[in-house]
């Protein structure tokens, strides 16, 4: 009789007892830095770039506790960046980008780019500029002399382009009408495409780590996909968020997701299998994360915000 009790009260411990499981994560605010207008964006370069609606701010990133935050008013306007070297490349709402030497004070533009078309995002990787046409598709431009940039090639992209990701050997573009492009970037006067997925709703800018490609698609959630075999991606598992996932950064065995008014995080402790492990809810919505060092998360929030997130592991 007392062994069956002891049973029954193990088993109901069980059940009230909060499950904690390996991989979970504690997201605690830290920190908060106010701006006069709402950021939009946030590059890592040594230092986070706050891109405003408004202008453009340094943020230390080295000490989260202790920040220095510095407004660069030379790049006011700019909606995206990207850097090579001391040097950055600012695409502004006219489809101009102008390159800027950041190792002067103040900045001191060098050069411009004038393109024709709707640029909505640029990128570089290994001394190559590519710029998310949407009426044109990939630009792809040598920056290897980074005040010296030389026009290479476009690859024409069905569906209005509108994200991108690059890594050494390709580049992969999203679309609002539902299509990943998976574009070979080895050969830059061929730039062909080996793969794609048109499978979901509106896809916002995708993320690659390895072999696996994360796709938001708002509402329903992010895609994770299987790249190693191309022509067609093969789907693996789906990450549901709360509303409107459209951000993912991946940073050691965690997938951090950009939701509505939330960071959700995912633990990946095998190929195919994720589990929820922890997340911050915010009181407006949530613009663009960043991923530093796996320790912080630095979150822009529409109530014109950038707050960081302090990540405490519990294995």
């Amino acid at each position: 009789m007392k062994n069956a009790l002891l049973a029954l009260y193990v088993f109901l411990l069980l059940i009230i007892t909060p499950f904690t499981f390996s991989g979970q994560v504690y997201l605690d605010l830290i920190k908060e830095v106010k701006f006069s207008t709402e950021p939009r964006d946030i590059i890592l370069n040594e230092n986070a770039y706050i891109i405003t609606a408004g202008s453009v701010y340094s943020v230390s990133i080295t000490d989260p506790y202790n920040l220095n935050n510095t407004e660069i008013k030379a790049v006011s306007g700019a909606k995206s960046i990207a850097f090579i070297g001391h040097y950055a490349y600012v695409l502004y709402p006219g489809a101009n980008i102008v390159v800027y030497d950041f190792s002067k004070s103040p900045v001191q533009k060098k050069t411009e780019i004038i393109t024709n078309g709707r640029i909505q995002k640029i990128a570089i990787n290994n001394g190559y500029l590519y710029a998310v046409n949407e009426d044109a598709g990939m630009q792809v431009y040598d920056v290897n002399i980074a005040d010296f940039p030389v026009y290479k090639n476009t690859q024409v992209i069905p569906f209005n382009a509108s994200g991108i990701f690059v890594t050494n050997t390709r580049a992969f573009v999203t679309s609002t009408g539902g299509h990943l492009s998976i574009i070979d970037i080895t050969d830059k006067s061929k730039l062909p495409i080996v793969g794609s997925y048109n499978s979901g709703t509106s896809f916002f800018e995708p993320f690659v780590d390895g072999n696996i490609a994360y796709v938001p698609q708002g509402s329903t959630g992010v895609q994770v996909l299987d790249i190693s075999k191309l022509p067609t991606p093969e789907w693996q598992f789906n990450l549901f968020g709360r509303k409107n996932s459209h951000q993912v950064v991946a940073s050691n065995f965690y997938v951090w997701v950009a939701d509505d008014k939330s960071v959700e995080g995912f633990y990946n402790d095998a190929p195919k299998s994720y589990y929820f492990a922890g997340n911050f809810k915010f009181k407006d919505k949530v613009n663009r994360i960043a991923v530093v060092d796996g320790k912080y998360i630095y979150v822009c929030t529409k109530d014109k915000y950038l707050k960081i997130l302090k990540i405490s592991y519990r294995y």
